[in-house]
């Protein structure tokens, strides 16, 4: 028979009300984040970190200190209005990270990969006014459980920072 271990954690959602128009923070977004998830499956066979660093490196994209990756993306928007939610408002979620980033919490631990890496939902606002980007702010996901260790909280409010720098750029 299994064993259960419950932890409770606190954690913040975050929502960004960016003034411009889905497209636009979407567009901006994917200007620093690579699309080109095809080449992802080379992650799965490397032999040595050397090798993993430069194949993940060049999958990154273009910002260097907010060097991410695409891994997956939603269109929810498409799909909703045939239940009558959202109303044909376009909702995207977004799947991204970098894998030499989530390391540095990994090595701290391994079940922080539950967490890494990171969403955002980026929501077309009902008033027309602007998007919304939703997320949870990785380090109360990432450390958030009493006991986390303390390097594995700093190394967590690293990615916090990085993705503040990254919506302050796509808000811009």
């Amino acid at each position: 028979m299994a064993t259960i271990k419950e932890d409770t954690y606190s954690i913040t959602r975050i929502t960004r009300t960016i003034p411009k128009p889905h497209s636009e923070v979407l567009a901006k977004l994917q200007s620093s984040i690579k699309q080109d998830v095809s080449g992802l499956s080379i992650l799965n066979s490397l032999d040595s970190k050397e090798s993993f660093e430069k194949a993940t490196n060049a999958l990154l994209g273009p910002h260097g200190f907010m060097q991410f990756m695409q891994f997956q993306q939603f269109e929810h928007g498409s799909w909703m209005h045939l239940y009558g939610v959202h109303k044909g408002g376009q909702a995207t979620r977004i799947i991204f990270g970098n894998p030499q980033i989530a390391i540095t919490m990994l090595r701290h631990d391994v079940t922080a990969g539950l967490f890494v890496p990171v969403e955002a939902y980026i929501i077309e606002r009902p008033d027309g006014k602007g998007t919304d980007v939703v997320q949870i702010k990785p380090s109360t996901l990432i450390a958030g459980a009493e006991g986390s260790h303390e390097a594995l909280k700093q190394a967590a409010e690293i990615l916090d920072a990085k993705l503040d720098q990254l919506w302050q750029f796509v808000a811009a």
